[in-house]
């Protein structure tokens, strides 16, 4: 699914993202994330840099969501999708690259993370 090009843009705007997993038994569990950007017209790529939690939850159920708010308009977006876990491949490769372009510190990701983006939301509408 293609994600519009505005909300890509705020998406590569915002700096910390609140990002949504569960369990395999429905648990919910919510962290910041710094390391989230969009990687084509269809995926985010996530640095896996420090999950525990969220990596148990996505290894038993794959599916993630995450929210972006514009600053100029005021709208929240909801992103969803299912995700896939990158390790040793081009898509590892890139996130790492990325990471230690940011950090001032070294810091190699655990894995890379792709969102297939499959729903987009604002507030209760379904724009996808």
């Amino acid at each position: 699914m293609e994600i519009p090009k505005y909300i890509q843009e705020i998406i590569d705007k915002q700096e910390l993202h609140i990002l949504s997993t569960s369990s395999g038994k429905g648990v919910p569990n919510i962290i910041y994330l710094k390391f989230l950007k969009v990687y084509n017209d269809e995926q985010i790529l996530i640095a896996n840099n420090k999950f525990f939690k969220t990596e148990k939850n996505l290894i038993e159920n794959p599916r993630i969501a995450f929210v972006v708010r514009d600053k100029e308009t005021g709208k929240s977006y909801q992103i969803k999708g299912t995700v896939e876990m990158h390790k040793d491949d081009k898509i590892y490769d890139d996130v790492v690259k990325w990471v230690e372009e940011i950090r001032t510190k070294p810091l190699t990701p655990k894995s890379a993370v792709i969102l297939n983006v499959e729903e987009i939301y604002c507030g209760a509408e379904k724009i996808l």
